[in-house]
């Protein structure tokens, strides 16, 4: 999980709504129906349920992130779920979550972000619903993946989970990796699950020329520049920082999808209640 910032995330509260009409001009849907899709099940099933959240903040290593537990509680509380942040922390705030009679729990540590049923032991974790939920907003951005070249950069937990998710789809992927021998090893993955082998070796520059649709799951800073796009170019971009410069984003407009923790959040909580 790539560690966020403060600055990152302290305007989701108070956001969400315009959030909402944004996410559905670009994909049709709202977040909880993305949610709800990409989990696969109708939205309708969560219009009226009474699941408590509870978020507990977490003090280990480098400790809690500003307004972290308040931006999930907001989340939580848009989708429709009854949510509160425990008053401790740590063990003892999981405590309290269980003494409240909490049906989910919510925690972050340095490395790992999930949520787990109380109730049914289901554990869904950050980067598979991450995954999981911009494959289904790039799917609907695009009109479907199936037959379509997908570029896909960065081969991480994000990248890879995605990876099996888009192969699944019918995409054909191209995987695009700093690092040679992970590219190469996420390839074979694919492959040995899916029976193709995903083009791989290219530069990020030279896939981009084949004008792809683009998962970009890398944490890389402005590694997209204005002259690797066009006006038609569509992305899903969950990695953190924002791949784009400041004037490929002015391109992309509202062919981007972005946020550092809208989607993953509401697929894993939906994940976690549908087991």
């Amino acid at each position: 999980m790539t560690r966020l910032i403060s600055e990152q995330i302290r305007l989701i509260p108070e956001g969400l709504k315009n959030y909402d009409l944004e996410l559905q001009a670009k994909t049709g849907l709202t977040l909880k129906e993305l949610a709800a899709a990409a989990v696969g099940v109708n939205p309708d099933r969560f219009d009226h349920f009474d699941s408590s959240v509870a978020v507990i903040p977490v003090t280990a290593g480098l400790g809690t992130i500003d307004g972290f537990s308040e931006a999930i509680k907001a989340i939580a509380l848009h989708l429709g779920f009854n949510a509160f942040i425990t008053s401790s922390a740590d063990v003892s705030g999981l405590v309290e979550a269980y003494d409240s009679n909490a049906d989910l729990i919510m925690l972050a540590d340095d490395y790992k972000y999930a949520v787990i049923n109380l109730n049914t032991r289901r554990v869904a974790e950050n980067d598979e619903a991450t995954a999981l939920g911009y494959c289904k907003a790039l799917a609907y951005m695009a009109g479907g993946v199936k037959g379509k070249e997908v570029l896909l950069i960065g081969a991480g937990p994000v990248g890879t989970a995605a990876a099996a998710r888009l192969a699944e789809a019918g995409a054909k992927l191209i995987v695009c990796d700093l690092n040679e021998n992970r590219e190469a090893a996420l390839a074979e993955s694919v492959r040995r699950k899916s029976g193709t082998l995903p083009l791989r070796g290219l530069t990020l520059t030279e896939a981009l020329k084949r004008k792809p649709l683009v998962f970009d799951a890398s944490p890389g800073d402005r590694i997209i520049s204005a002259a690797m796009i066009d006006e038609k170019t569509i992305i899903a971009a969950p990695g953190i920082p924002l791949g784009l410069d400041s004037d490929a984003l002015a391109i992309a407009g509202d062919r981007l999808i972005h946020d550092p923790l809208q989607i993953g959040t509401a697929v894993m909580l939906f994940t976690a209640l549908a087991g």
